[in-house]
Order: C-alpha cells, then structure tokens, then sequence
C-alpha cells in the first residue's frame, strides 16, 4: 500500500510540474517544450478529487470541505432567499468560446478560464480526439517569457502561494524564472542541476499559476489579460495567437507517433507593436499570414524578412473594411466604405449625471427615425496580384452601391473553389428587396492551369498598385483603375452581374443572416431565407435562375460553415423542439438533414471538424448547468471537458420549469413555461406572475428555451412560486425571434398589438387549466418588455392588474433608427411618424398598479421616457395607481445604486403589496372569516372585561 502511495505521489508531482517553456535570448522565441498540463489550482483539485501530493494542501481540502457542507445544510433553503439568489457577483462561471478544429480535425482549440480565475482573461486549451484528453497551454508563466503583465501576475501569485504557507522552503530562493532576462543560458544551467534542482525550478514556475480562493475579489492585484483569439492553419497543426494585441505562433509537434499524447509546444512572437491588429488570418496554403493594422493589410511570408502591404491605393478617399482571399492565394475579394459628405445626423441627447454636488449634463450621439440617415457608398473589389517586387497587379471594381437607410446590408463575398467567381448578397432596406450577385474573371490567352503556374513564378505575392496618378483626373465615377503593368496581366475581370432577386417578407434580423456560398461545381450556391416563412437553406442555380429549398419544415436553420468539399454544411437549428439547440449536417444535393448532437438540450456556439466526426459546443439543459462538451456523433458519445460553476451554482439550479403550450385567437402555438407552487391544485386560485419580452432580436434570441438560468424567468419566477405561492410563467409571444418570419415581423406598424392578443389568451388559458385567478394577474418585462407591460396595462386594464415596467422605449420616436425603422414601422425624414406608436395618449386608461423603473444614466432608453409617461399619468390622476423606481448612476441594466438584489427586493414588496400572498383565494376567504370571527371574540372579551370593572368599581 505505501509502495503504491508512493508511485501515486511521484506520478502527480510529474503530472503537475512539467518543464517549463524557457525564452531564447532575444525574448521572441521559445524553445520547443512539451504541452502544459492542466494548471493544478484549487479547483481542479476539489472538481477532479485529486491530491497535489503536498502537505501544506490539506489545510485548503479542509475549507473545500467546510464550504461544501455549509453549502449542503443550506440546500433548498438556499433558492428562497433573495441575497443568496441574487449576489453582487454572479456564482456561474465562464463560458469556453472561439472552439475551433485544426484542418486534419486531430484537435480543437479553445478559449477558456476556471472559475477562480474569473477576474482575468481565457487561456487557449486544446483537445485531442484520438485520445479524449484536453489539456491547457497557455497561462501566467508560459506567457511570462514575453509579457511583462504575464510576470507580474506570475510573481504576485507566487507571493501569495507562499503567504498561505502553500511553498516549501526550497522554493523560496528562486523569484526570477519568470522575468525578462531569463536566458538560455540560466535554461543550459539549469538543464544541467540534478534532478532535484530542475524539479525545484519547475515547482516554483508552477506557482505562478496558482490561484487563490480570493483572487476574484482581488481587485487591486495585477490582472492577466490571456489570450484574445486564434487561427489554425489551413494545412498544419499550428495556429496563430492574439495576445495583448500581438500576434505569436504556436507550433504543435507529435515527438513520438506511436504515443499520440506525447506533444511538444513551439511558440513564437511575431510582432511586438502598440496597435492592435485584427483580421488575422493564415494565407490560404499556410506559407504566411494576413493581418489588419491600423487602415492597412499586411502580409508576412514565414521565414523571409519582407513585410508587404496588400491593400492598394483607393480611389474617393474609400477605406477597406472587409477582405478574403482566394483558395488558391493569387488575388484578393475586398469591401471598402465611404461616408458621404453632408450626410447623417448631428443630433444629441442629453444624459445628466447627478454623482457630484451639482448636476452635469453630457451629450451622447443619436440618430432617430426622422433624422437624415448617414450615406455609404459601398464597393467591391477584385484584386489579381502579381510580382510585388515589379509592382504588377491588377484591380477592378466590380460593384458599387449607395446604402442610404439603416438596416441596408452587404458583406463580403466568398470565392467558389476554384478561386474564379465570388458571390455576395445585398438588402435595400427601402424596398425590402434581397439581391444575390455574382462577379468571376476570365484568364485570356492561356489556359488556368498555364496561368497558376506563370503565377507561381511570379512567387504569387502581392503587391502595391500605383493608381494615384488615375484619380488626379477627378473623375469620381471612374470604375476602370488600371496601371501600365497590368495589361501584363491577361487576365478580364466582369462586372458583378444580379443573379437572383426575391422580395423579403420576414423577421427584420435575417438579411444580415444570408451569407450566399459556392457548392463543389463552382456554380451554384446556397444561401439562407425565409421565403417558406422560416429561416432555412436555398439552392441557386444562377445559370436557370432557378432556387430549390433544400430543407423544410416548421422550425429555423442557422449555417456554421461549409465542408472543405463544399459539398455539405454544418448548421445549427431547432428541428427538435423550438425550445432546443441542436447541430446537423445538410446534404448541399438533396437537403438532407443529420442531427450530430446526442443529448436534449441547447448546444451553443457550435464548432464541427471538417468532416463532422466530431463536435464541440456548450451545451446546457435545465439540471445541468453550461458547460463545453465533445461529442461523436457515431457512437453517440458526449464528454463535458469543462467544470465551470462552484457548488452553490448547481445547487441553486435545481428546480425545472415546466414547459407549455396554448394556441391564441388565431391558432398560433405560443410557448411558455412555469413554476407552480408546491401545494398547488388545479382548483386553486392562485396569483399569476407574467414575464415577457415580446421583441425581435438577433438571430435565435427568445426567453423559452432549455437551460434558461436567467434573474427575471428563472430565479424570481421560481422564488415568488414556492416562497409566495405564485403561479410564474415566462410567454413568448408573436413579436419574438426564433419562431419564423411571422412572429418576428409581427410588431411593425401594430407594435405591441399583437403581443398583447397573445398574453391574453395566455391569461384565460392558465385560469381555465392552472388554477390562476383571474382578479390577480401581474406581469414585468424590461426594456421592450418594459414597454409591453406598460401596452397591457393601458389597453387590457381589466385583464392585468399589477404592472412592472423596466426601462421601456415608451416613445419609439426617440429610439435609434436601426431598431425603429426595422421594428416598429416607417418613417420620413423630419416626420416623427413613430409618434403615434408612443404610450402617452394610453396612459390615461391604467386602472391597476404600475411601477416604472428606470436607470437616471440610461442612454439606449433614455430615462426621459420614463418621465414624460410618468407625467402623463400623474396629469391624469393616476398618483396613486404609479409609483417610480430609480436608480440615480443606472444604465439600461441599472447596476449603479441599484443592484440585482435591490432590484427584486423592490419587486417583492411591490407585488405582496397589490396581488397579495399567494394562498389561493378560498384559503384567503376562510382566513378572513377566522380573522372575522377572532375580531369578534375579542370584541366580546373587551365587553366582558369593562362590565367586570365596572362592577368592581361599584
């Protein structure tokens, strides 16, 4: 037994202290290493049951175990208790994001933090699927041979592992394995100590990383900034990194095949600037790399020390904003934009800041429905690159276009495979109109493959065009921007041609969602729409003009990306259930729909290998909290590879909504869920507490969804239902996204009508099936909620009776013109049209009792709303039906003097005080009779009592 215990402890100090990354002389390069092992902190230790091997550890096990059973006494308790539902920080943890497979789909890469490191930024991790295993890179001492920050974090971690005592004294002589001069020479010598020595140095570089229970809270320690984003390579394991606005390059090397775990890590700094980069992407046969920096597009080929500028000179002062490259790496598709002089809005509104003695006003930028809108002109550009060191190239504008109104859509194209053609979508927001281009190049006088090879020759690099000297003409409409050495390119660009036009009759969301793609015979194209009412993939043939759904039925379709055979694409969508997420593969031929995913639940943020033999996302469901899973679709396997939340988290997660579903005055399906209470019976007559939202947002964004943790539909709702006795649901009515073209449309130019129908249907739903009474019904909402509970209120006064209205855009024409003029219906320039969607002439009809809330610094609704409607209804006698609630420094979440927990305390009380305890009414009836009854006995007792003394007196 102490043999094994032994081998036990051995093994894990090797697990815990690997060689450390070490710099090369210059700072820049590191030497290659193996991969990190997950950084023993605390909590992987508590989450994972496993012993450092150290000691001084159980004293930490000890408090892990406290906590634990404080946290299991308190149990259910726990959820019925506002301050500990609502804390001033959140008890969830991070999410992963950005996951990402590698081009062969050996790994995948993502970015995530542990819940004790919360306060900082994600380090990249990367798992393996052939083995299962995922482990982190990056941390505080990896990047601390090139950041600064990365080693002041390191060594303040250190200090602190050594304060709490958690540091033999063998480790308190080496403080420098983490700064700036460490050289390979101190790597020679230290590869030169005995074994003992070298597991000294990588013990103290792992306590760099350690991390304590109180970190978070630890506002005045150094932050660690992480890494940012990643790229893989086309055709290689490695992948660029963004870290502190700097780009490196992190090589991932198999030393020993025959053990596919055995990596070793490569890194590299590739730039060291003080401006940010973005857009970084590998060049197409992963030679090189592209980034963006400042207005310009660089490109660096590995290995040489030239650093080219692509993007050449414009002409009409236009900038890019957008680019990508062609698969095959020859030339370039770009977007550019130019603001119109004299256009747009140079109105402001004024916020005012009551923190200081007296009260300051400060403007903010605004444009509404009536103001003039900014112009762009918009263009596309091919760009044929040839010898950068001879300057020839050659550039061609394709398209152009005018974007006048807010909601006018165009991105940048995508290239068919065999790098000829690029296709791209516009939407004409003033006609409601989708149209879908096409623009390709001929190669004259050789054929493709004659021309791919004089490229090459040509080293295929970019270059520089000179065409300054073209637009000294002045010519503002000049299309043709051509210098001498480009007719050494034989190569004809066309103009982009419409292919395709359709009306859009749909959500105001899906034409920044259509993203038109090449299937294999780099002719046709799939694309998304709603024609069938539905978000769902289409197939254009532009040669017929001819389009084929490819898949049906009544539920949304969202792309990911297309196979690098273009021959399948990897969508996400709601075929299951609309209160679900699950990932598909869609046959690109005949529409066929594979779901990859195993579990019920919503699977988020999806990545999928190039040939779909695995998956990465977040996955949730009610009982299981967020957390990145892998999963194979052929044997069905799901593996959680993260452990995000603290205890306390899952233990106030426990309660599951019941779902359900009522058919409105039209036959509409309108989904909900509810909390109950727990000695609930149909005969009951309960209160009935009502969230809403009830307005369209980006993409698949509803409140009626599995694994929906939120403050205002699952915690209150919950706590009203079992501490008061509410009936609580959560309704999502027409006007919301997610459920086809109709619902989502349904606000505009009726805004708020058709939500209102559905909430009363509700309503007479839940008191005929859920023992609700129908004289004690409230609901709340915020923001476009805000506005739909004041909408019920006015126009259903005798259907709902107590209202709480957060934040609500009570006046649409004060709103911005993006949200307005695609959301709640048209407008004119120096018309408010909007005006007459405003809720102040509905004031007057409030009968029950309102509660408005509203941040004071509130500058997407502006708090004036609030006022102004709060005028209206104190202009109409309605003192005493309102009331105000204001957080004075709030913005549109509050979040200044009024916290998350202020905010439902106020809640509470506001609701006891109108609607009552949640006892059902025939409990009430009996109670007040008792009461009745006791009153009168006691008013007996009291006779008695003075007759007594009466009698005594005399």
């Amino acid at each position: 037994m102490r043999f094994v215990l032994i081998l036990t402890v051995i093994g894990l100090l090797a697990w815990l202290f690997p060689h450390s990354l070490a710099a090369s002389p210059d700072g820049l390069a590191a030497r290659p290493a193996p991969l990190p092992t997950p950084i023993a902190t605390d909590d992987d230790d508590h989450d994972n049951g496993q012993d450092r091997g150290d000691d001084d550890d159980d004293t930490d096990s000890e408090t892990d175990d406290d906590e634990k059973e404080e946290d299991e006494k308190e149990d259910d308790e726990l959820v019925l208790d506002l301050e500990k539902l609502f804390p001033e920080r959140t008890f969830f943890g991070p999410a992963a994001h950005g996951m990402a497979f590698s081009h062969d789909g050996r790994y995948a890469a993502y970015l995530y933090r542990p819940y004790k490191e919360r306060r900082h930024g994600s380090d990249l991790w990367l798992y393996d699927t052939e083995t299962g295993e995922s482990q982190r890179i990056t941390s505080p001492t990896v990047m601390a041979q090139f950041q600064k920050s990365a080693r002041e974090v390191a060594r303040d971690r250190r200090e602190k592992a050594r304060k709490a005592g958690m540091m033999d004294k063998n480790n308190d002589d080496d403080d420098n394995n983490d700064n700036a001069d460490d050289s390979e020479e101190n790597n020679d010598n230290d590869n030169d100590n005995d074994n003992e020595n070298e597991t000294n140095t990588n013990h103290n570089r792992n306590w760099g990383d350690w991390v304590s229970d109180d970190d978070a809270e630890d506002s005045d320690a150094p932050r660690y900034s992480g890494i940012q984003s990643f790229r893989w390579s086309p055709t290689d394991n490695e992948m660029l990194v963004v870290s502190r606005g700097d780009i490196y390059r992190f090589i991932i090397e198999t030393d020993q095949p025959e053990e596919p775990t055995a990596h070793g890590l490569d890194i590299s700094r590739l730039t060291m600037t003080n401006d940010n980069v973005r857009g970084v992407q590998y060049w197409p046969d992963g030679s090189g790399y592209t980034y963006m920096q400042g207005g310009s597009l660089l490109k660096v080929t590995f290995g040489s020390h030239l650093i080219k500028q692509l993007d050449p000179d414009l002409p009409r002062g236009e900038s890019m904003t957008g680019y990508r490259v062609s698969p095959d790496g020859q030339r370039m598709v770009f977007l550019t934009s130019r603001v119109r002089p004299g256009t747009g809005s140079d109105r402001t509104v004024t916020i005012v800041d009551y923190r200081q003695r007296f009260a300051r006003a400060r403007e903010v930028r605004r444009t509404v429905s009536d103001d003039p809108q900014t112009q762009r002109d918009v263009s596309i550009y091919l760009y044929e690159m040839g010898d950068p060191f001879h300057e020839r190239s050659k550039l061609a504008r394709v398209f152009t276009d005018r974007q006048t109104r807010p909601r006018d859509v165009i991105r940048v194209p995508h290239w068919s495979p065999d790098s000829t053609r690029v296709t791209f979508s516009i939407f004409e927001q003033d006609n409601s109109q989708v149209a879908i281009y096409e623009a390709w190049l001929t190669l004259n006088n050789e054929d493709e493959d004659d021309a791919d090879e004089h490229n090459n020759d040509e080293n295929g690099e970019n270059g520089e065009n000179e065409n300054s000297n073209n637009n000294s003409n002045g010519n503002d409409d000049d299309d043709s921007i051509e210098t001498e050495e480009d007719a050494e390119l034989d190569i004809e660009v066309e103009e982009a041609r419409e292919v395709y036009r359709f009306l859009h009759y749909g959500g105001p969301n899906t034409p920044s969602l259509i993203e038109p793609r090449y299937l294999a015979d780099n002719r046709r194209i799939v694309f998304l729409a709603e024609k069938s009412g539905y978000r769902h993939l289409h197939r254009l043939d532009p040669l017929y003009q001819a389009v084929d759904q490819l898949t049906t039925g009544r539920f949304e379709i969202y792309p990911i990306d297309v196979d690098p055979d273009h021959t399948r694409m990897f969508a996400w969508g709601t075929a299951e259930h609309m209160t679900r997420q699950d990932v598909y593969r869609v046959c690109l031929e005949d529409g066929g729909l594979t779901r990859l995913t195993t579990n019920q639940g919503r699977y988020m943020s999806p990545a999928v290998c190039p040939k779909g033999e695995h998956v990465l996302a977040n996955f949730v469901t009610y009982g299981e909290l967020r957390e990145l899973v892998a999963i194979r679709p052929d044997d069905e396997t799901h593996t959680v590879l993260t452990d995000s939340h603290p205890d306390k988290a899952h233990q106030r997660t426990r309660p599951v909504p019941e779902f359900f579903t009522y058919k409105n005055r039209l036959g509409h399906e309108i989904h909900g869920k509810m909390f109950k209470p727990d000695d609930w019976s149909p005969d009951d007559k309960r209160p009935l507490l009502i969230y809403v939202y009830g307005g369209p947002l980006s993409s698949n964004r509803k409140q009626v969804i599995d694994g929906s943790y939120g403050a205002p539909n699952y915690f209150f709702a919950y706590y009203m239902a079992k501490k008061h006795g509410y009936v609580t649901v959560t309704i999502d009515p027409r006007g919301t996204s997610g459920y086809g073209g109709l619902f989502e449309k349904a606000s505009f130019q009726q805004v708020g009508r058709p939500q209102a129908q559905d909430l009363v249907d509700g309503v007479h739903w839940l008191v005929e099936h859920h023992g609700v009474d129908p004289d004690r019904v409230g609901m709340h909402g915020w923001s476009f909620g805000g506005f739909q509970t004041q909408k019920c209120m006015y126009t259903k006064p005798d259907v709902f009776h107590v209202g709480i209205a957060g934040a609500g855009p009570t006046e649409w024409h004060n709103y911005n013109s993006w949200y307005s003029t695609g959301t709640i219906g048209d407008s004119r320039k120096g018309e408010t049209d909007l005006e007459e969607f405003s809720l102040i002439p509905l004031a007057k009809n409030l009968k029950g009792r309102l509660l408005l809330v509203h941040g004071m610094e509130d500058a997407n609704v502006l708090y004036q709303d609030t006022v102004k409607v709060y005028a209206a209804l104190l202009e109409a006698g309605k003192e005493t039906n309102v009331e105000l609630f204001l957080d004075p420094t709030g913005g549109h979440g509050l979040g200044g003097h009024v916290k998350t927990l202020n905010r439902y305390r106020k809640y509470e009380d506001f609701l006891l005080i109108h609607l009552g305890n949640g006892a059902a009414t025939q409990t009430i009836a009996e109670d007040e009779e008792a009461d009745e009854h006791h009153e009168d006995d006691k008013d007996e007792d009291e006779v008695r009592t003075i007759e007594a003394r009466l009698s005594v007196s005399e």
